[in-house]
């Protein structure tokens, strides 16, 4: 098939989205991309795409194409220009842009979903089907940085919302919760909706990160460090853990709540147990998993963004370590159907204290959960299936809007 993917997060920002640009072209699949400028690890413009630099690419055998964006910088002002900025200048770019034939538009949506304006501009202007992979739930998402139901901010933000996701031929989800969510808040009709898990590289099981045993635990997080990861649980965990228990928290990524993180560490006075790496590429990390005893996992739990099944569970599923994790809907519920680790509910900094606790002084108890994550693993989250079921659903949508354009010219 040929594939345009509309996302405003890329290459060489980290997104799991990389990776299936790369395989969809390893398929067999002619792919091109629109996309923004990165931005994510530094809130900055890299130079080298300033002053309209590198504004065509080629990665991994894709065409890509980047438009002009506000950076991100800090504060919410920033961060809704820079959305804002990526939907005008895509909207433009698809409109004035005489593009090559494609038989589908494929919108890779985290935050914002105003992402897939462009798309619909591309949607409308060739008349191509478009699919939706949802990650992040709008509205919903703009609670976690203030703005509560019933402002007038969000009323404009949910009536938008609401447009966008009702322009789209097909959704996929991530997480079954949003099924409820966009069905019952956005109206979308469950017929054209599917699911979809996100996947985690396969060559994690041929590698042996079993650790040997020592009196040292040695926890780990590894991803995006914002609001909605709440990793600020994990360090006022920290705190209520015994000091004298040997033990270390790596927490490895970057994101908009890092430095207030490393504040919140130093001010609990845990910096001699918790470690900060930064972003690491995901090429990189083997070493990270080879160190961990546990992975550990949070996820905000105010609003029905912490039904979200983050990524990450699947990565340390197939990593063979055992979860420990504070956070509600599917990532609990894999957790406990697993039997990969243990969960309390998202916030409870105590409960996640005390499980952290009974792994280091009981690790015997949790020598099965590694075997359990992967055979899960192996059977819901490898590529293999992810893209099958997503080539399958990209033909239907294909097909259903051959045999609709074919009646309509009849």
């Amino acid at each position: 098939m040929k594939i345009l993917v509309v996302t405003q997060c890329f290459y060489p920002d980290i997104y799991a989205v990389n990776d299936i640009v790369k395989q969809l072209v390893e398929r067999g699949h002619e792919v091109t991309v629109l996309t923004g400028l990165p931005d994510y690890t530094t809130s900055k413009i890299p130079k080298e795409y300033k002053w309209f630099r590198n504004r065509k690419q080629i990665y991994h055998g894709a065409n890509v194409y980047r438009v002009s964006t506000i950076a991100r910088h800090h504060g919410a002002i920033f961060r809704c220009l820079n959305y804002m900025s990526f939907a005008i200048s895509g909207w433009i770019f698809a409109s004035l842009k005489k593009w090559d034939d494609f038989d589908v538009i494929y919108v890779w949506e985290v935050s914002p979903v105003t992402m897939a304006i462009p798309a619909i501009r591309l949607k409308n202007r060739y008349h191509k089907p478009l699919f939706l992979y949802c990650m992040d739930l709008w509205p919903e998402s703009i609670k976690a940085m203030g703005f509560q139901e019933g402002s007038l901010f969000y009323t404009l933000v949910h009536v938008l919302s609401k447009w966008i996701y009702n322009q789209c031929d097909h959704i996929a989800v991530s997480s079954t919760p949003f099924f409820d969510y966009l069905n019952h808040v956005i109206k979308y009709p469950r017929g054209k909706m599917s699911y979809l898990p996100q996947y985690a590289s396969e060559e994690l099981l041929q590698e042996n990160f079993e650790k040997k045993p020592t009196n040292h635990t040695d926890f780990l997080f590894i991803g995006n460090i914002g609001k909605v990861q709440d990793v600020e649980k994990i360090i006022e965990a920290s705190a209520k853990i015994p000091q004298e228990l040997d033990y270390t928290i790596h927490l490895v990524g970057g994101g908009t709540n890092l430095e207030s993180c490393k504040k919140l560490a130093n001010d609990l006075r845990q910096m001699d147990k918790i470690k900060f790496y930064g972003p690491v590429p995901a090429n990189q990390t083997a070493d990270f998993y080879r160190m961990a005893d546990a992975c550990l996992l949070t996820l905000n739990g105010d609003n029905l963004i912490g039904h979200t099944l983050p990524g990450k569970v699947q990565t340390y599923m197939a990593a063979g370590k055992p979860i420990l994790g504070a956070i509600n809907g599917a990532g609990q519920d894999i957790i406990n159907e697993s039997g990969c680790g243990l969960c309390v509910n998202a916030g409870d900094v105590n409960g996640l204290a005390k499980t952290m606790i009974s792994f280091i002084n009981n690790r015997e108890r949790f020598s099965q959960c590694g075997e359990k994550a992967r055979a899960y693993f192996k059977n819901e989250f490898t590529a293999k299936k992810h893209f099958e079921s997503l080539e399958n659903v990209l033909q239907k949508v294909k097909q259903k809007e051959k045999r609709e354009h074919e009646i309509s010219v009849c």
